[in-house]
């Protein structure tokens, strides 16, 4: 009896086993089930030298261990439906779980102080807290599969993170604007008087614009707001609209082929504007937290704005803090 092989290929003849050619990138794709694509590059020298190191490497799965539970979890639906920036940042801590973790052979062998352990070694107390979080998700999964019947993340209190109360000036604002690209500049004026993440405003399509006000659902609260027409809210859109692209696609912000801006893009343009305007410790986030403060001096109802479900949340955006007036003591000595 002939042993079963599996399909032949019909193009790329000369690649070998497990190779792929996939929108100009080349993958190696594994045999197990899920198969999962793991990139190679885009230069097939490079392709073929980075696919004989994995094959090299004999096939050690471990079902029961982190990094593959990690690795099944990076593979989801749910995981390929969070932002382009998100996913990398999990990418890159994910790794580092991957190395502090390798010692263990079963998830079933992590305790609630190795967690801790973990955490207080990190150098960044942000980075450990999404690092408590991805190992939450992924032992939730192993707890799905029968292989542990408790979760010690969940046991783990996050670390204390100090409140950031960088506030952007409106001079600071209006010189780092003078220094942005068109683009730059339209996406500040639209985060700054709609209080949005940068992902939901690069996400903007032209049918949200209405009659009524732009309509934006949060990516990652997944909150509907739909905010009013005003003036400032005309310019920022009009602007917007105003900068000339040969192809204008279905995004309000899109590239000269009408394709939709990436975060790392803007995010260059930002430190370049930055840098030049000689302004020190601000990030382009920044833009939402002096939103919410100049919101809350205006008597705005800046919990709205943010769209947090709670006031304490939209709280931790407020960046000055209101001074407590007090009447002096009208008697002198």
């Amino acid at each position: 009896m002939k042993a079963a092989i599996g399909r032949q290929r019909q193009n790329n003849l000369d690649f070998p086993p497990r190779m792929h050619l996939k929108c100009g990138t080349f993958y190696y794709v594994t045999t197990r089930i899920p198969r999962k694509w793991i990139g190679l590059g885009k230069e097939i020298n490079e392709a073929r030298r980075r696919w004989a190191e994995i094959e090299a490497v004999p096939d050690s799965r471990n079902e029961n261990g982190l990094a593959s539970l990690v690795d099944d979890w990076m593979a989801c639906e749910t995981f390929a439906k969070l932002s382009d920036n998100t996913r990398k940042q999990y990418k890159a801590v994910a790794k580092q779980l991957k190395l502090a973790f390798q010692e263990f052979t079963s998830v079933a062998e992590i305790k609630p102080h190795h967690v801790a352990g973990w955490q207080d070694g990190h150098n960044s107390k942000v980075m450990a807290n999404t690092g408590k979080s991805i190992l939450t998700t992924v032992l939730n999964i192993a707890i799905r599969r029968g292989i542990i019947d408790r979760n010690p993340a969940k046991e783990v209190e996050n670390l204390t993170v100090a409140r950031r109360k960088r506030y952007i000036t409106d001079e600071e604002f209006i010189a780092i604007r003078e220094k942005a690209t068109p683009v730059l500049r339209a996406a500040m004026d639209l985060s700054y008087v709609t209080g949005a993440r940068i992902g939901d405003i690069l996400d903007i399509h032209l049918s949200q614009i209405t009659t009524e006000g732009l309509t934006i659902r949060q990516e990652k609260t997944e909150k509907l707001q739909l905010f009013k027409r005003n003036a400032a809210l005309d310019l920022a859109i009009e602007n917007a609209k105003a900068i000339k692209r040969p192809v204008r696609g279905l995004f309000l912000l899109c590239t000269m082929r009408g394709q939709q801006y990436d975060y790392q893009q803007l995010n260059q343009w930002w430190i370049k504007a930055r840098n030049e305007a000689g302004i020190e410790d601000v990030h382009f986030h920044d833009i939402r937290g002096k939103s919410a403060t100049d919101a809350k001096r205006a008597g705005i109802d800046y919990q709205a704005l943010l769209g947090h479900t709670t006031k304490a949340m939209s709280d931790s955006y407020i960046k000055l803090d209101d001074a407590q007036i007090v009447e002096p003591l009208n008697r002198s000595l």
